[in-house]
């Protein structure tokens, strides 16, 4: 029996083993006759001047890099306008493609049919990168936006676009191909007469292209807005980058709806420019819910709803199905949901009402390794079964390496790219340490001066401080990626690893399901997410990072499991473990969160009228209309126990109370309504102490967060607090009995605790004295990452009780009051002159200084700036961040200069007199 052809990256030599982590002078051999250079390596003064040789790698020959593509895009670099594709040559000599089976739909009330198209050899340039992008265009691109080397697009209208429109997306995403199920999906004629769809297919197929044609098609064609939704906030502040080129090219607005961005209701803007709304799952909630109150829902024309599958994960699941039901059935436009293969994907088809468009293409081969002790087990793509691949030769660095992690990365790096998943952010951290240590002194030097870049910008964030060992791994091109890291640390990591810089992530399971860092080679360190098994879900995220189009040959994802146990369970999941999504509606607390909102709307205001909305949901479909009427009725005797609404007019009419109203207003949870509205007329009812502002931030202090409590420090903080504040906090259950009671039992504090709340206060008020943040973090013992994400829920939290208490103006008056300067001043917590700079992107206390001594003053400034003289005039401004700020600025005076005319409109302009005024502001 013939064994199974061994990969070349994965082939072990017994004459090297380990070579690149154990003798250094391996690292670089000069090789004069194959002087290959990869697109992620620059030759300049502070590399090394000998090419990358891994003695695991073969020399091309001659002819096959005569045949390569000629691709030179990079993510986040300039097409350059020669690029050429050659087109691949069959077997009998002829160019162009080999021919290709159709791919095929299906209907809803049919099976899904899954047709496999054949995927064409990708080649690989070694192009050296070039610049980074004018400002004009998006400096990082998805990886998946369908460039490709399938079929003319010479003859092709994507979806109805001006010939004009068709140009200028073309010359922005710097495309010259499609592949043939891009050409397919978009000249599908259900498609095109606004049918709703789920499009089905892998990660890095191309979605990007036709989610992005069908919004311009709405805004420019069809003059009506459109809503994309994102899981994650990383992910929709990536796409707002890349899809700020459109703005001028195309006269739309780029609008953002994440954390606490995005105006509701939006503002409404002219017909000529329509806007793109970018939004997280909540925020889209929100979103549909302003427009339907505000009776503007039929200005959005299409719902775009990236990863659909997550329909099924809890309450972001449930805020998924909510915002469809509601739309589905009070507007007029269409629904495309890009979600992974199903089980159950026709009930989720009959629930949108959609046709289902699958491909199980992937235009970069990925081969899926199973790493057991040394042997290595190839996952056959039909069978699911584990072969045999390969033997690697003894690990030599067992004792720092038991995994034999470095053995997996000296084939790929410094020439490619690796992204480790890790169980947890210490492992990590630890293993990013581990390989950092075992890199030779050579590789030290490859893009230096790059790197010491790259550290720099992470110590300005860190207000010039940043961890050492995080700072010893970026030298030798090693990082880790996890919630600890501030928002801004990820993204100058991000950025490094795309361009090269750093060639080694150490991240945990959410990078996979975040932004788009593809790689040559993942690996998942143990499958287990913290103390879970690794699910199937999971599984196909991570390693679909495995590749990158137009680059690599081949992607390749190893998963290293122990035997035993650990092994039987991933076997398990591999064959028998199948994707199907359950209604997270199903659930009472969000069930009544949606009739509470379908009440407060009144979308519904009977009992029957409930049941016809909500026959129409996931649900519904699932559990059946005599269980959805028994559900109904449970919730609406929850919600009247709970005051929230009651019935009139012979029990028929059911009406929102004014407590329900404000849950609506503030997007607050039934049953967490009941306990703010408890605690706030508690608190007021014993006074508001306004010797300082600690009170007030008692008050805001988020229910959901958690974190480790230093008791010391707790007793220190609270013992030098005012008497009056010690007063008034006994009344809430919290004195300094119970706390020397805690620092003798040690105990953790639940998140909601009145005891937690005030330890969170009282590191906010370090904030809000506008110390450091990392000096705070080093005081809590917390996190840098973990206390920004703590600020922003405080902020919204306190935003949401702001809402709450304008709709319960009769009890909450004082709150409404103080609490939204108490929200602006929490935000930015810096001096007055500043205050307006922060409200850009990427500008904290520290940035917002330089830029005002630099002669930035104001939004308009820097809307106005040039990039290149901005990062001259502001000391380790890197061309990523002046980007964004600019982009940012320019947004936020879009916005003023809009809201104005919105104001003139509602005094009588015409649209010719507001557009008139329009070009005089602008």
């Amino acid at each position: 029996m013939t064994p199974p052809r061994r990969s070349a990256a994965l082939r072990p030599a017994a004459s090297h083993p380990t070579a690149l982590f154990q003798d250094a002078s391996d690292l670089l051999e000069s090789d004069p006759k194959t002087p290959r250079r990869s697109p992620r390596i620059h030759s300049n003064s502070s590399s090394v001047n000998k090419p990358y040789k891994s003695p695991f790698s073969r020399k091309p020959s001659i002819n096959s890099l005569g045949n390569r593509l000629a691709h030179t895009h990079l993510p986040g670099q300039k097409r350059r306008s020669t690029t050429a594709i050659t087109p691949l040559r069959n077997e009998t000599g002829g160019s162009g493609q080999p021919p290709q089976p159709p791919v095929t739909t299906s209907s809803p009330l049919r099976a899904k049919q899954t047709t496999t198209v054949s995927t064409p050899r990708s080649r690989k340039s070694f192009i050296t990168p070039a610049p980074l992008p004018p400002l004009d265009l998006p400096l990082l691109d998805d990886s998946d936006s369908g460039i490709s080397s399938q079929g003319s697009i010479d003859d092709f209208d994507f979806c109805g676009l001006s010939a004009e429109a068709q140009k200028i997306y073309k010359a922005k995403r710097g495309i010259t191909q499609l592949y043939d199920w891009q050409k397919s999906c978009l000249s599908d004629v259900r498609v095109r007469k606004g049918e709703n769809v789920i499009v089905c297919l892998p990660t890095g197929a191309g979605k990007t292209l036709v989610a992005e044609v069908l919004m311009l098609r709405e805004a420019i064609e069809h003059k009506r807005n459109s809503l994309l939704v994102l899981p994650y906030v990383a992910i929709v502040q990536e796409k707002m980058t890349s899809l700020a080129a459109f703005e001028t090219a195309f006269g739309i607005h780029i609008e953002e709806y994440a954390a606490s961005k995005g105006r509701l209701p939006p503002i409404k803007r002219s017909t000529s420019r329509r806007s793109i709304y970018v939004a997280t799952i909540e925020k889209a909630n929100m979103l549909i819910n302003s427009l339907i109150e505000n009776d503007r829902l039929d200005d959005l024309g299409l719902v775009v709803v990236d990863e659909l599958h997550m329909i099924g994960d809890g309450s972001r699941g449930a805020r998924i199905e909510s915002m469809l039901t509601k739309y589905l059935h009070k507007g007029h436009g269409q629904v495309v949901g890009i979600s992974a293969t199903l089980t159950n994907m026709d009930e989720l088809a009959a629930f949108m009402r959609a046709f289902v468009y699958t491909t199980e293409f992937r235009p970069v081969e990925l081969v899926e390794i199973i790493k057991i002790g040394q042997r290595l087990l190839q996952v056959d793509k039909q069978s699911k079964e584990l072969k045999h691949y390969a033997d690697l030769p003894p690990n030599t660095l067992a004792s720092r390496d038991p995994d034999g992690i470095c053995q997996l990365l000296q084939q790929v790096i410094p020439r490619h790219s690796a992204i480790i998943f890790c169980p947890t952010k210490k492992n990590a951290e630890n293993v990013a340490i581990m390989i950092a240590r075992a890199v030779p002194k050579q590789m030290r030097e490859v893009r230096k001066t790059e790197r010491q870049a790259l550290i720099e910008m992470i110590r300005e964030e860190g207000d010039g401080k940043s961890e050492e060992s995080l700072e010893r791994c970026i030298e030798t091109g090693v990082a880790w990626h996890h919630s600890g890291l501030t928002h801004d640390e990820r993204k100058h990591i991000e950025a490094a690893y795309v361009s090269g810089v750093l060639c080694v992530l150490c991240a945990t399971s959410t990078l996979a399901a975040g932004v788009n860092l593809p790689a040559r080679r993942v690996i998942i360190k143990q499958p287990v997410v913290g103390r879970d098994r690794l699910r199937k879900a999971q599984y196909l995220q991570m390693i679909g990072r495995a590749g990158r189009a137009g680059f690599d040959e081949k992607g390749e994802a190893v998963t290293i499991v122990r035997a035993g146990p650990e092994e039987r369970m991933f076997r398990e999941m591999l064959a028998h473990e199948e994707m199907r999504c359950e209604s997270a509606l199903a659930a009472p607390d969000e069930l009544a969160s949606l009739v509470l909102d379908l009440l407060s709307l009144k979308v519904a205001s009977t009992v029957a009228e409930l049941e016809e909305v909500l026959g129409r949901s996931l649900l519904v479909q699932q559990k059946g209309a005599e269980e959805m009427g028994k559900m109904i009725r449970d919730t609406l005797a929850s919600l009247k126990e709970q005051q929230l609404m009651v019935e009139e007019d012979d029990m028929e009419t059911l009406v929102v109370t004014e407590e329900g109203a404000a849950a609506f207003g503030a997007s607050v949870a039934p049953a967490d309504s009941c306990v703010l509205r408890k605690d706030l007329l508690s608190t007021l009812s014993s006074g508001v102490n306004f010797s300082s502002h600690l009170h007030l931030l008692y008050i805001v202090a988020p229910y959901d967060i958690s974190c480790a409590v230093d008791w010391d420090l707790y007793y220190k903080e609270f013992n030098a607090l005012p008497d009056s504040e010690k007063a008034l906090l006994e009344q809430s259950g919290i004195s300094m009995k119970r706390i020397v009671m805690q620092i003798a039992k040690r105990a953790p504090l639940e998140a909601g605790d009145s005891a937690l709340r005030l330890y969170l206060a009282l590191l906010m008020q370090h904030i809000w004295r506008q110390e450091a943040h990392a000096e705070v973090a080093a005081r809590f013992s917390v996190e840098r990452g973990w206390l920004q994400s703590a600020l922003q829920s405080t902020v919204s939290h306190a935003a949401a009780i702001a809402r709450f208490a304008e709709r319960l103006p009769s009890t909450l008056w004082p709150l409404k009051l103080l609490l939204p300067e108490l929200v602006s001043r929490l935000s930015e917590c810096t001096r007055p002159e500043l205050q307006p700079l922060l409200r850009i992107d990427l500008v904290k206390r520290k940035r917002a200084a330089q830029l005002h001594a630099a002669g930035y003053k104001t939004i308009t400034d820097i809307a106005h700036a040039n990039v290149e003289v901005m990062r001259q005039r502001v000391e380790n401004l890197g061309r990523y961040q002046a980007i964004k700020m600019v982009q940012s600025a320019r947004a936020l005076l879009r916005d003023q200069i809009d809201e104005k005319l919105e104001e003139m409109a509602e005094m009588g302009l015409s649209n010719d007199q507001l557009e008139a005024m329009r070009n005089t502001m602008v």
